[in-house]
């Protein structure tokens, strides 16, 4: 097994990147269906049904799917770079549909991008050079369209149909959460695999920084959830050889580039960056390439799936060690909950490494924990802390945008010593609306919303070409109640709100 810290001292992981990826480094077709076979005959003992739960019996592999021989219940397989990756939700075909509507956003919203443009271009009074900027722009969104739909074409993903609108809300079970968007970490693409700034290289040294503390001679199988854009564990792959690398996402325009990626192809893609740095930065055409093309041996242990960190679908005790890269703040359930479930996934003596933010950002004020609370968490869920340390690291830092940030990142190290009872399956969405028959509770947050979306529709309802502001506020003040000056601001109110939307 290769040492764990070929990094010598903690100096950065040194990868020469190549401008064009030599014929000899990429696998031929028998050699990548060789490490296919053999990857997927190491993952599948790993697995568990996540629809049914059971363990006792193995998925069986077919052709493009995965079946469960104790629910029936069909997981389809995606080929990408190469590779086959498994569609391990517990809904797969309800988190398909899901899929396929934020798709159809991002498709609706490249769209209406276009018709600003566009619009932007009519405009008589426009320079020379802004037509010059607005028409390289709308160049770039059209050509943006393709290449996602050119990434997203495992998936087979046609505009819904009349009718499929409501599915996903008829299977809530299955929903994902709503901020996890198909563009949500498209700015990481770049930072992973295109800019060479110097930040992955930063990534590699935060995790070996809390590794060295683990007093082990491998990392065994290691599983990454979380995994975006993949870059941080193709990076460990490399450098410390884990006997199995499984990597876990559940954006699968983030795992399909990536597997291409990885698998020696070069992607183009437009960056359009927060602030350009000038005329040139408004689109910029980037090519995603990795440094060095996943060798055959290395690529069947390479292994990218799809899952929900929440509903992993593994049987207790799959992995030596498992890492979690600016995850455990964003999930939508507390870290109390999340961490017994990483402690079912390791061996006894298991390692967790963890890097990121601790900025959590939940409503619900006992999940936003300290450092300190957090540790203790930890500590509580069967865990020794190993290590830990701070450390400032730039964050999508673009070359081509005036916009970037240096992030206080924690990274952690612990070690499981001891089992704990792991939580209940992860619901995102409340029992009263998973169980149609329960009450719903008569909390303030609907009482306020409700009242403040009952005005503004009526507000809006009562525009017609002809009645002015001070109109519309007179009608609210006659059926609220209310003083005419104090209705009147609340229309402008809404009527501002409308505006900026559009601005």
């Amino acid at each position: 097994m290769a040492p764990l810290f070929p990094i010598d001292g903690g100096a950065p992981l040194r990868v020469a990147r190549a401008p064009a990826l030599m014929p000899t480094a990429t696998p031929t077709a028998v050699e990548q269906r060789r490490g296919h076979e053999a990857g997927l005959a190491d993952l599948l003992p790993l697995l568990a049904c996540p629809h049914c739960g059971q363990q006792e019996r193995p998925l069986a592999a077919r052709t493009n799917r995965l079946l469960c021989p104790g629910c029936d219940t069909e997981f389809p397989t995606f080929r990408s770079g190469g590779t086959e990756m498994p569609w391990l939700f517990s809904d797969p075909q309800a988190s398909l549909l899901d899929w396929k509507a934020r798709y159809n956003g991002f498709v609706h919203e490249n769209a209406s991008e276009q018709q600003r443009l566009a619009n932007a271009l009519e405009d008589p009074k426009l320079g020379d050079l802004a037509r010059e900027r607005i028409g390289k722009l709308l160049q770039a969104r059209k050509r943006h369209r393709d290449q996602v739909d050119d990434l997203l074409q495992p998936l087979g993903l046609p505009a819904i149909r009349p009718g499929e609108h409501s599915r996903p809300l008829d299977c809530v079970h299955a929903r994902l959460p709503k901020n996890q968007g198909l563009m949500s970490y498209y700015a990481n693409i770049f930072r992973d695999w295109a800019w060479n700034n110097g930040e992955n290289e930063a990534m590699v040294r935060a995790v070996g920084s809390v590794l060295r503390q683990c007093d082990t001679d491998g990392l065994g199988k290691l599983l990454t959830v979380g995994a975006g854009a993949c870059r941080l564990s193709y990076d460990l792959h490399r450098a410390w050889s884990p006997d199995l690398s499984v990597v876990v996402d559940i954006n699968p325009l983030l795992l399909f580039l990536a597997s291409r990626v990885a698998h020696g192809e070069t992607i183009p893609l437009y960056e359009f960056p927060i602030a350009p740095l000038d005329t040139n930065s408004f689109a910029v055409l980037q090519n995603c390439v990795a440094p060095q093309a996943l060798s055959a041996s290395a690529d069947g242990r390479f292994r990218l799936m799809f899952a929900n960190a929440m509903q992993l679908p593994f049987k207790p005790r799959s992995f030596d060690a498992l890492l979690t890269p600016w995850l455990i703040d964003i999930l939508p359930e507390s870290l109390s909950t999340f961490a017994p479930r990483m402690n079912q996934l390791l061996e006894s003596g298991g390692v967790w490494m963890n890097t990121g933010s601790l900025a959590f950002f939940h409503q619900q004020e006992s999940w936003r924990y300290s450092e300190e609370e957090a540790l203790q968490v930890l500590e509580d869920s069967g865990f020794e802390i190993l290590s830990v340390a701070r450390e400032a690291l730039p964050y999508l830092q673009s070359p081509v945008s005036a916009h970037g940030r240096v992030e206080k990142v924690l990274s952690f190290s612990a070690r499981k010593i001891s089992d704990v009872e792991s939580a209940a399956p992860h619901e995102y969405l409340p029992h009263w609306l998973l169980d149609t028959g329960q009450a719903v509770p008569a909390t303030p947050e609907f009482v306020v919303t409700s009242t403040d979306h009952l005005l503004r529709a009526q507000v809006l309802a009562a525009v017609d070409g002809e009645r002015s502001v001070a109109e519309i506020g007179e009608l609210v003040a006659r059926q609220y109640g209310l003083s005419t000056e104090e209705a009147t601001a609340a229309v402008k109110r809404i009527f501002v709100e409308v505006c900026e939307s559009r601005l």
